[in-house]
């Protein structure tokens, strides 16, 4: 089965303790075999082949024009080399790391899980912040306890335009929140091993679900990957109003890749299938249904959130407030247009 992944600005580094830390300087030989282990890794695993000898020619053109050879200090040269990376495939997920010290990894997520904000609005509407989706393993149950928070609300606004990814697994968990019962969320194909596996909301999740309401969720530009798949499925499956501006347009989970003590390449190994649209968000981002600018996004979507829920309030005095706030939001999003 395809075990895919923290995606880019979620992966861990782990080394032995016998590793030095390093000076930051490297000199032809080291950006050499960089160069080389990067191209190798990528021909064995890319994700589209003709796309990985389309690169490996533009490296190594780069590399014979000596585009590289006055870059010492290590940070710029691998700023460089995924720059060129990213250039020639469009794949925003391809990127090299430099670690100094091999021992310092990466810190173990907040206790938070980065559920920035959980409230409730007027109106009975939840909104949740969460920039990143974190393993369930990890944070399940900080999950159980925001969608606990939120289960008596009419609707509910998701805001990911801070969330760059994470772990599929997760995605999966948290989108299982949204359905009665198990939906086909997408296909994951892989290409080294040339196997496509199923992704399936779970039957159970702990605590209460959030069905039979509106659910909108936010994105800018900076939502990426993991975050684009939970606004994706959702979008297709009709289950949730995508509000905001286009997404970064990461769809190739990558794996990460040791070069020696102090590199590290992710390597975009599979790609997302989705079973109603045939296709994914690689290179173009999740487009939005209603189209915000990111600093209104909140308001927009709230907005439409109250107005559905006002369809089904039958209390005048709560009628009123909502259409108070309605109008409110609506000076604000037509002063600020």
């Amino acid at each position: 089965m395809v075990r895919v992944l923290f995606l880019c600005a979620l992966l861990a580094v782990g080394v032995h303790a016998q590793d030095a830390r390093h000076s930051g300087v490297v000199d032809s030989n080291e950006r050499d075999f960089v160069v080389d282990q990067v191209l190798a890794k990528l021909r064995a695993s890319y994700i589209r082949e003709d796309v990985a000898r389309t690169i490996e020619a533009d490296i190594r053109a780069r590399q014979k024009a000596g585009n590289y050879d006055h870059l010492t200090d290590a940070g710029q040269f691998i700023e460089a080399l995924t720059r060129d990376l990213q250039t020639t495939s469009g794949d925003k997920h391809l990127r090299v790391d430099f670690f100094a010290d091999p021992e310092s990894g990466h810190p173990l997520p907040s206790r938070d899980c980065l559920f920035v904000n959980i409230a409730s609005l007027t109106g009975n509407v939840g909104y949740i912040k969460l920039d990143a989706f974190l393993p369930p393993g990890l944070c399940g149950e900080t999950v159980a306890a925001a969608m606990t928070l939120v289960a008596g609300r009419d609707a509910l606004i998701l805001d990911l335009r801070d969330n760059t990814g994470g772990d599929p697994l997760m995605v999966a968990f948290m989108s299982s929140y949204f359905f009665a019962a198990p939906v086909h969320l997408e296909d994951v194909y892989e290409r080294r091993t040339n196997v496509t596996v199923e992704s399936w909301t779970l039957p159970f999740v702990p605590g209460p679900k959030f069905v039979g309401r509106p659910v909108f969720v936010l994105t800018s530009p900076r939502t990426f990957s993991g975050a684009e798949e939970f606004a994706y499925n959702l979008q297709m499956l009709k289950r949730a109003v995508v509000v905001g501006e286009t997404s970064g347009g990461g769809a190739h989970p990558a794996s990460a890749e040791r070069i020696g003590a102090y590199f590290q390449v992710s390597v975009p190994v599979a790609r997302y299938i989705n079973p109603a649209s045939r296709t994914n968000w690689e290179g173009k981002g999740v487009e939005p249904d209603i189209r915000a600018r990111e600093a209104l996004a909140v308001q927009t979507a709230y907005r439409a959130a109250l107005k559905d829920v006002i369809e089904r309030l039958t209390s005048p005095k709560e009628r009123d407030a909502a259409q108070r706030q309605i109008d409110a939001l609506t000076k604000v999003i037509d002063a600020a247009s």
